[in-house]
């Protein structure tokens, strides 16, 4: 846990670091440009991120399962990443092919709602490229039990850039083209500065050992990716689809106001992708020494303390969500609901802990593809009968039931293939104390200052749910820590 605790902890003050900075960007983006613009921005992001999926060719996965038996410093981890970097090539390069093939077709589909989307389009490989290989030497990097680098670029230094970036435009310095190329830019400079940190601490290794890829493993390795393309491909899809079918049955514009709603949503995810940066090759690890007592341990703390810092975070937006709508223009007022059930969905995944890594590190990893696939039948099936009576609202839903849904099936198949349940008595303590804190938060009168109803609606909120959460030991671990930094301010409770 030393590790795991040190590295999360670090990776989370850098999500939320970033997490404040993107908090700016959204509230800055809607009022500095149109909501086709906006709505730009998401499409490309959401479709490069699709295509680097499938241009991976399941290598993630072989580094999630298959990196503890190369893992050998001395040697080079047998040349593990020269493996990585030439299929990532070939996958890159395949989805380049299929570009070229059906870029007239794209173009056809979207000259008409989607103008913008069209004349930008060139835009969309560079940034599969890069999306493709930051991804890639970050698993290796977290593989290596680094993972707090790829959350500071990432997560922090590329939102310091985006703001510098749209600074720029606000200032009339540079136009929308140039804006959007240096916006493609920041987000491409984190694989530059993954790459250079893999260099400087002697991780780079690109030559292959000889004589140490047996059959055995080079068909576990085949096995693997094949599982993990599909299951792969199906989870890119399922994160995806939602901007994709709005911009399709939509168009931009309303892409860009789902967009901006969805961001607040996702706050409530942060802390989890802290722990996950980590928790992936520890459980690896535990694996390959058949440890199931410390892998049920992680899995319960996981589920329960990240049930606590979800469930604070979503009644503190839900007790805000109206500041939070007025800070955002009027045209992104239909985003309210978004913000609702992509945040519901989230806290859900939140609360159900690690079971997909688990399910990713085990032997029963293919069963993960399955899931994956019934759960993209429910994403896709949900959209379509949804966005058209619902609008964005209804694209949201679909999100939160694919989720759900996908999290309550993992969290069956841990319960009856290794009896592993992370939740007790405590799970129904944190509920009920995030119900108690959030009815004064939401009820209490409206103060006309904005920043001084936020600051009073938060205050009050945080104060009853951490007290009750103090009082009643319903997280022992996190209460700990509390009480260890109330102390340092003369604080005894």
């Amino acid at each position: 846990m030393g590790i795991i605790e040190t590295q999360a902890t670090k990776n989370a003050i850098y999500s939320y670091l970033g997490a404040g900075l993107g908090f700016i960007t959204v509230l800055w983006l809607p009022h500095l440009m149109s909501t086709d613009a906006n709505g730009l921005l998401r499409v490309l992001v959401s479709v490069s991120l699709l295509m680097a999926q499938v241009a991976n060719l399941g290598f993630p996965s072989v580094t999630i399962r298959l990196f503890p038996y190369f893992r050998n410093k001395e040697n080079g981890h047998h040349g593990f990443l020269f493996y990585g970097i030439i299929i990532s090539l070939v996958g890159f390069l395949l989805c380049l092919l299929l570009f070229f093939i059906f870029r007239q077709e794209i173009i056809e589909q979207n000259i008409e709602k989607s103008k913008l989307f069209v004349d930008y389009l060139f835009y969309l490989m560079p940034l599969t490229f890069f999306t493709l290989f930051f991804a890639l030497f970050d698993n290796y990097l977290r593989a290596c039990y680094s993972s707090v680098f790829g959350s500071f670029v990432k997560d922090f230094l590329q939102r310091i850039l985006i703001l510098i970036v749209l600074s720029f435009y606000f200032f009339n310095i540079i136009n929308f083209s140039s804006f959007l190329f240096l916006y493609i830019s920041a987000t491409c400079i984190p694989t530059c500065l993954l790459l250079y940190k893999i260099v400087q601490l002697k991780e780079w290794h690109v030559k292959p050992v000889r004589g140490f890829l047996s059959k055995e493993l080079q068909k576990e390795m085949i096995k693997l990716s094949i599982f993990s393309i599909l299951s792969g491909s199906a989870g890119a899809l399922i994160s995806s689809i939602d901007t994709i079918m709005v911009n399709d049955m939509l168009g931009l514009k309303k892409t860009g106001v789902y967009g901006i709603a969805f961001y607040f949503g996702t706050i409530i995810i942060i802390p989890a992708r802290s722990l996950y940066r980590i928790a992936t090759s520890i459980v690896a690890e535990a694996f390959k020494k058949n440890d199931l007592a410390s892998i049920s341990s992680l899995y319960n703390k996981s589920c329960n303390n990240q049930l606590v810092i979800g469930l604070l975070l979503f009644i503190g937006i839900w007790s805000n969500i109206d500041n939070i709508m007025q800070l955002l223009p009027e045209e992104y007022a239909e985003g309210k609901n978004v913000i609702l059930f992509i945040s519901a969905g989230y806290l859900v995944d939140m609360g159900t802990g690690i079971n997909s890594i688990i399910i990713l590190t085990s032997k029963h990893y293919k069963y993960d593809a399955l899931f994956m696939f019934f759960v993209v039948g429910i994403t896709i099936l949900s959209n379509y009968l949804l966005i058209p009576i619902y609008g964005i609202s209804g694209s949201a839903i679909a999100t939160a039931i694919t989720i759900a849904a996908y999290n309550i099936l993992r969290w069956l198949f841990l319960y009856y293939k290794y009896q592993l349940q992370p939740y007790d008595s405590n799970t129904i303590k944190i509920i009920l104390i995030a119900i108690i804190a959030f009815l004064p938060g939401y009820f209490i009168p409206k103060i006309d200052t904005l920043i001084l109803d936020i600051a009073v609606r938060s205050t009050l909120v945080a104060g009853i749910f951490i007290l009750l959460l103090l009082k009643l030991q319903a997280a022992p671990e996190l209460n700990e820590k509390i009480r260890k930094n109330l102390r340092r301010l003369k604080i005894n409770l």
